[in-house]
Parts: structure tokens; C-alpha cells; sequence
């Protein structure tokens, strides 16, 4: 399988050409002062996209022409410009091939390289013996420092030998700067960001967004990369967790010994911190912690690396691509205890006896008062605690979806009322002034649901008369919006309650079901009633799998009212809910 160039990114499975523009490029008009340079190609496979990129002629835009060799009376000369840039050529080119041959090569063969480089390094750093251990070196390397500088000053046309004594030279301090990094390297230290005695002003270490801290670098990322809310909510708390960490550190002096660190520190993060040791750092809630006479558990491995890890080197990632950094620090960190990020998860669905159960709690099916719902009494509770559960359930809609509906999103004129779930904002639409912010997850999450007979059965239709007649516009009003303004979402206290407090009285089966197995249990019913793939994914707001994917089209209310309206709960019991 060809390997995807690093210029190349895919966005909804569309090509698109992303680089990094060089300071000295940054004037040209086509660029327009611009750091980063990005056009759509349009296509959809990485053969057609490298067609594209010739045919546009994208890769000759970053040529950068040095004016290395002015001709004077028929020769050539030199510039300091063009110097720096076949040694950082050189430097560049031996760090590709030190980190292939750390991958490649055997433990052996690699420490015994290692011991060899710091035994040089620390002799070169011995004010004693560093001027014989240089000559030593440059008789060494002669051989092949020679043949490389002929070869670069006739490729320049460069042809007298001041020229080429000066391009050994250079190049002679490029091979100690390899040597050196392979010491750091060896070490887990970050790799140097410049070249010890050659380089210029415009190395990594002096380009401005290396000076950045971690947040600031977290959200040019988010600014670059814009994904969906709750990923940009997971970077901003583990961004300032990390930034913290480091006392705010710029990113070119963050290594990898600290990232291993910090990750050594997460394995010990009190489970909800932030709650638990407000305006704490993380070393000082994991002191306070452990000074209680019963320390809360610690995050789970899962969680270190999805929910913080998973930040720190997606946006290193980002780093890299600036060219801020030289190389990711996060690259070879393992979290101990994690399991296997494949995308599969325990699905556990309830069983009939646990839903009559849930349904007949006083929740659901009459509490003492409003703030009293779990005490049995005669007060029905008519709001988002009702009927998230119960649309979940018959639609399988995620509940952050649910949180997020408007009245007007109910559509009840038709011979199929449905849910339109996630429709974009359209200033021209009555129907869509909204005073709260609409997301999605995914392109798939925009779709319309039928509503099944049951939750019509239920008053589903009436609650929405209801809102319609109080004028509101959110279909859940009481559903409050989070103080930072991110979206309306099902807040964790919320789904906290529901899987720690009144699943645990329904059953005490492991693993236990959670507010997310009403989803899976309508997907298991769906496919137990013989509902197609197709028909479950739309539903759902999955991707289609295979060719579907190209070729299917979206599937009309009809076919999807007709599709799940024979679904049932077998021995399923809602007969109370429905006076």
C-alpha cells in the first residue's frame, strides 16, 4: 500500500492539499502572508489526488530559489543564505534516517551506536580533549564529507575549491549535530530544534509558534482543525490540565520525559477532580488525595489515554505539522493498563424485566414533588427525566441530540410525524430562530426519524402541544444550557444519575446497563424484527458501510415509518405511562 504524502489531508473523504508556507515565502501573492497554505483538490482517491497536485503545479509554489550562485566574470559564488540551507538539508535528511534506524535496526546493534555517540559527545564537551577528538572525527568523515560537497557544489555549479572547503565545513558540524541528537534521542529527550553552530534565524526553535505555550498551541489546533463539540470541550480541559502541568511552558521545551510524566501522573488523578480538589493542579490534588483517610479511586487507563493523552499528542501532531517542533514527544508512550482502542465496545441492551422495572419507579411513574422524584406519590413528572429515556428507547437517538431539539423540530403535519433531528440553522426559516447554538457529530447525524406508534401511544405528540401552546421554542426548556455556552448537552450529572442511582435498583447484573443501552436496545430490537442495515444506520446517524456509502440515497419518511413501525418490546409494559 503506497503511503499517503504528509502534504495531503482528507476531510469527508475529500482530498485537500495542506503545507506549511516558509517565512521567505510568505510575500508571494498566492499566499498572501499566510502560514499555512490549503486548497481543496476535489477528488476522492490518493491516485487522483497526486495527479491533481501536478497538474495545479502545488508543489512548485514552495520552491524556494536561494540566488545561491551569481555569476561574476563567468564563476559563482556562495551566499551565507544558501549555506545554512544545504546544511539544514543535510541535518534534516540524517534525522530521517537516524529515526528509521532506531525502528529498524536490532536493540543491539542501535545501543551499541548509542554508546559509541555519547562517548564522542562527551569527549567533543571536554574543554581537554575536544579540539583533538574534532580533528579525529574530521579525518574520519573526510572520506564521505568530501564526496558529499563535490557532489552539492556541482549540482549548484560551483566549481572552485574555496566553495566546496566551506560546504565540507558546514557540513562536518551537521554530522556532530546527528551525533548529538542520537544521544538525546537514545535519552528521551526532545531532539535538538537547531544545528550547533550553522543554522539560521528561521530554525524551529526561533519560529514564533515555538514559543507558544501548550493552550495557546491547543487552540490555534482547534482553529486549524474544527471537529465537534465535545472533542473541542475534551481539549480544552485536558490543554489547561497539561498547561498547568507544565508551568505554562513553550512547547519547544516540553520533551518526552515530561509528557511520560504527566502521564505517570494521570494513572493517579482522583476520579473527578475538578469537583472534588477544586482549583488543585494535578500533583497537588493527587497529595490531597492521598492525605484522605479513603482516597478516591483513580481515572481509569481508558480515560488517560482517551481523555487526556489522546489530546496531548493529537495536538503535538499539530505542532509538527507547523514545523514548531522537530518531532512528536508523545511518539512511543504506551499506556500501561489501556485496552485496545478498536472501536469496539461491550454492547448490553435491557432485558424487558429491567425496563418495566425502570418504567415503574417513581420517576416515571408518579413521585412525591418536583425535586422529590425518587418517593412514590401522585406527582407526574412532565419534562427532559420522562421522555429522554423513553425517545431513546423507540428512536435510538443519542441523548445530546435530544437535549438539543426545538419545538418546531417535532413535525407533526404529515401522515408520518417525525423528529428532525439536527437540521441546520437557516436564518431564512421562521422555524429555525433559535437562541441556542445547533451541532452535530457527524454528517450522518442529520436525519429524520418517524416517531414510533408507542410514543405517540404515550402523549409524545400532546407534550409537544403543550410547548407549542407556552410558546416556547426548545422542546425541553427545563434543559439547561452549560455556563460556557458550548451546546445544549445531556449534562454529566444527568446520565450520572440515571446509571449510578436508579439502574443499580433495577438490576445488579455486571456489566451493568447505563442510559446508553437504550440506544443499543433499539439497534437490537431493529435487527430482531428483520429492519435492513440501511434502514438502522439512517436511523441511527451511522455511516453505510461498503458501497452503500456512494450509492444509496437518503430513504424517505415512508420507507422508514414502514420499516420500524412493527417493531415491539416483547412483555414490555407501559400501560401506566399512558393514562
Amino acid at each position: 500500500m503506497s503511503s499517503v504524502p504528509s502534504h495531503l489531508i482528507t476531510r469527508n473523504g475529500v482530498y485537500s492539499y495542506r503545507r506549511r508556507v516558509p517565512l521567505e515565502l510568505r510575500d508571494r501573492p498566492e499566499f498572501g502572508g499566510r502560514d499555512v497554505y490549503q486548497v481543496s483538490l476535489g477528488v476522492r482517491t490518493l491516485s487522483r489526488a497526486r495527479q491533481r497536485i501536478q497538474e495545479l503545479g502545488l508543489d512548485g509554489l514552495f520552491e524556494v530559489h536561494h540566488a545561491p550562485a551569481v555569476s561574476i566574470e563567468g564563476g559563482a559564488t556562495l551566499t551565507p543564505s544558501l549555506l545554512t540551507h544545504i546544511v539544514r538539508r543535510r541535518y534534516e535528511q540524517g534525522m530521517v534516517s537516524l529515526q528509521s534506524e532506531r525502528l529498524d535496526a536490532s536493540s543491539d546493534h542501535r545501543d551499541m551506536r548509542d554508546e559509541l555517540a555519547v562517548q564522542e559527545v562527551a569527549t567533543l564537551n571536554d574543554p581537554a580533549y575536544s579540539d583533538i577528538a574534532r580533528e579525529r572525527l574530521r579525518r574520519e568523515l573526510a572520506p564521505v564529507i568530501r564526496a558529499s560537497a563535490e557532489g552539492t557544489a556541482k549540482r549548484l555549479g560551483l566549481d572552485n575549491e574555496h566553495d566546496i572547503q566551506r560546504i565540507e565545513a558546514a557540513l562536518f558540524e551537521a554530522e556532530l549535530s546527528l551525533t548529538r541528537s542520537r544521544v538525546e534521542l537514545a535519552e528521551g529527550r526532545s531532539l535538538p530544534t537547531s544545528l550547533v553552530a550553522t543554522t539560521s534565524t528561521n530554525d524551529a526553535h526561533m519560529q514564533r509558534e515555538a514559543h507558544w505555550t501548550f493552550k495557546r498551541l491547543s487552540e490555534d489546533a482547534l482553529r486549524q482543525h474544527p471537529k465537534g463539540g465535545s472533542w473541542e470541550h475534551k481539549v480544552k480541559v485536558a490543554a489547561a490540565l497539561f498547561d498547568d502541568y507544565t508551568g505554562s511552558a513553550p512547547i519547544h521545551k516540553i520533551d518526552k520525559r515530561m509528557v511520560r510524566n504527566f502521564v505517570n501522573d494521570l494513572h493517579h488523578m482522583p476520579d473527578r477532580m475538578v469537583m472534588r480538589f477544586p482549583k488543585m493542579g494535578l500533583k497537588e490534588a493527587i497529595t490531597a488525595n492521598e492525605a484522605r483517610e479513603k482516597p478516591v479511586a483513580p481515572i481509569s487507563p481508558n480515560t488517560v489515554r482517551d481523555g487526556y493523552f489522546s489530546v496531548v499528542r493529537w495536538v503535538f501532531g499539530h505542532a509538527v505539522e507547523l514545523e514548531a517542533v522537530p518531532m512528536n514527544p508523545c511518539t512511543g508512550i504506551k499506556i500501561r493498563g489501556a485496552t485496545k482502542g478498536d472501536g469496539r465496545r461491550t454492547r448490553n441492551p435491557f432485558r424487558a424485566d429491567e425496563l418495566n422495572a425502570l418504567f415503574r419507579l417513581p420517576l416515571f411513574a408518579g413521585c412525591l414533588s418536583e425535586d422529590r422524584t425518587n418517593i412514590p406519590g401522585n406527582y407526574r413528572i412532565d419534562d427532559h427525566r420522562k421522555w429522554t429515556p423513553l425517545l431513546m428507547l423507540f428512536t435510538g437517538a443519542r441523548p445530546s441530540e435530544i437535549a438539543q431539539l426545538a419545538v418546531s423540530d417535532i413535525k407533526s403535519d404529515g401522515k408520518h410525524p417525525y423528529i428532525s433531528i439536527l437540521t441546520e440553522y437557516d436564518p431564512n426559516d421562521p422555524d429555525d430562530d433559535r437562541d441556542f447554538v445547533v451541532s452535530h457529530k457527524t454528517e450522518n447525524a442529520r436525519r429524520d426519524i418517524p416517531l414510533h406508534p408507542e410514543l405517540i401511544d404515550l402523549g409524545f405528540l400532546e407534550y409537544v402541544a403543550k410547548r407549542r401552546r407556552a410558546g416556547d421554542v426548545r422542546l425541553f426548556p427545563d434543559w439547561k444550557l452549560p455556563a460556557n455556552g458550548r451546546k445544549l448537552y445531556s449534562s454529566a450529572s444527568w446520565i450520572r444519575n440515571i446509571n449510578e442511582r436508579l439502574i443499580p435498583k433495577i438490576t445488579s447484573r455486571r456489566p451493568k446497563p447505563t442510559l446508553y443501552s437504550f440506544r443499543h436496545t433499539w439497534k437490537t430490537q431493529m435487527a430482531l424484527f428483520q429492519v435492513p442495515t440501511q434502514y438502522q444506520n439512517q436511523i441511527l446517524g451511522h455511516a453505510q458501510q461498503g458501497m452503500d456509502d456512494h450509492y444509496l440515497g437518503r430513504l424517505d419518511i415512508q420507507h422508514t415509518y414502514d420499516a420500524i413501525r412493527a417493531v415491539s418490546f416483547t412483555d414490555l409494559d407501559l400501560i401506566h405511562l399512558k393514562s
